[in-house]
């Protein structure tokens, strides 16, 4: 009787997720077939985009060739801005919440604006998928609702939105609504979630780990190393049971990284490649188990244009839908490029005055209906010094 197996990419924070692509790149090799995946954090990206139909090579270019400060900043081009909105980018160094006549910090360093544009458009080819079980390979991922305190499994609704949420590492993006749960990184929780992804109906699972321990002193340096420190309090010592539970236990060396440590991405995935060949022979009886099936991959072609026929906003903005279309900068019912559709975006965001913009793109037969509903969070923001 085949025995179907599951993947488990766990959190390890940031940049140093991606050492998930070397392992998954060994794992290929091996010629072994995934048959469920779950992750969490960055692990929850990599194994969503994995689990559409990208194979560990095509994520290896990609996520090497990604300019991520550009990303994390939501550094938007000027193009994208007003002469005003030109003017403060350039003039001032901060920009801090206005709520009620109070000044506040800001919730996070990024909205996560350009991130989750550039999720969308990596899985438009799966759009229309609402219930995670029925990608290539069912996937899964896990988030922390920060009101309640509870885990939240994730396995149904918009993909992007999903693991924008599960992959949203406090003090580096703001906190995601889904179906009206603001939800963090499920890492906070339950960094390594084994009981969760094997009730998806696996008997084998391979588990890639790439959280760190405990760091001395000298090491926490920064605001995200103490989160990481804080949340790693419960994480370190759930994982001598966790590891048990693991039928082939990956762990990449992640000590000397952090979680923005984004210019070393070749040296963090070439770790997870060099921890994963020491299980090689494992891989590969496991294929062998699997018969040796040669496995077929078609590359996912990427959409360069698509058609919106319908843009529906709901909710109370405070902004008029004649200046949200007019900040889109583009007509409804006419073929687009998708980097148009993304300068759109990018032309509301940085108008500043919302967190985070999100939207759902899905089919009605005839293009594409973009549906932003309960995605814009209004800001009120002060710009030091004087108010705009």
């Amino acid at each position: 009787m085949k025995k179907g197996i599951l993947l488990l990419l766990a959190s390890g924070g940031g940049a140093k997720g991606l050492a998930h692509i070397g392992a998954l790149k060994v794992i290929d090799a091996a010629g072994i077939k995934i048959d469920y995946i779950g992750g969490t954090s960055m692990g929850a990206i990599i194994g969503a985009l994995y689990a559409s139909g990208y194979s560990a090579v095509e994520l290896d270019s990609m996520f090497t060739e990604t300019n991520f400060p550009e990303l994390i900043q939501d550094d938007f081009p000027r193009g994208a801005k007003s002469f005003y909105e030109k003017d403060d980018t350039e003039r001032y160094a901060l920009t801090i919440p206005f709520n009620n006549f109070k000044i506040a910090f800001p919730q996070a360093l990024s909205g996560g604006q350009m991130i989750y544009n550039e999720l969308v458009k990596l899985l438009y080819h799966v759009k229309d998928i609402a219930d995670f079980s029925e990608l290539p390979i069912p996937f899964l991922c896990i988030a922390t609702n920060i009101e309640t305190g509870e885990e939240i499994l994730l396995d149904k609704g918009f993909l992007p939105e999903a693991i924008m949420a599960s992959g949203t590492f406090p003090s580096l993006f703001e906190p995601s609504e889904v179906d009206g749960q603001i939800l963090i990184d499920g890492g906070v929780l339950n960094n390594y979630p084994v009981e969760e992804v094997r009730a998806m109906g696996a008997d084998i699972m391979i588990g890639v780990d790439v959280q760190h321990g405990l760091r001395a002193r000298e090491s926490l340096e920064s605001a995200s190393d103490i989160l990481l420190q804080i949340n790693n309090f419960r994480t370190v010592k759930d994982m001598s049971t966790k590891t048990a539970m693991t039928d082939i236990y990956i762990k990449p060396n992640m000590d000397d990284f952090t979680v923005i440590d984004f210019d070393l991405k070749e040296t963090i995935i070439n770790k997870g490649l060099e921890a994963a060949q020491i299980q090689s022979e494992a891989l590969k009886q496991l294929a062998g188990a699997q018969g040796n099936i040669p496995k077929t991959h078609i590359p996912v072609s990427v959409s360069d244009s698509l058609v919106i026929n319908r843009l529906i906003i709901e909710g109370d903005l405070g902004y008029s839908r004649g200046f949200i279309k007019g900040k889109l900068r583009f007509d409804l019912g006419e073929m687009i490029g998708f980097d148009e559709f993304q300068q759109g975006m990018g032309n509301l965001a940085a108008t500043g005055n919302f967190k985070a913009i999100r939207y759902q793109l899905s089919s009605n037969g005839l293009g594409e209906d973009i549906v932003p509903e309960r995605r814009y969070d209004q800001s009120d923001k002060e710009t030091i010094p004087g108010r705009r």
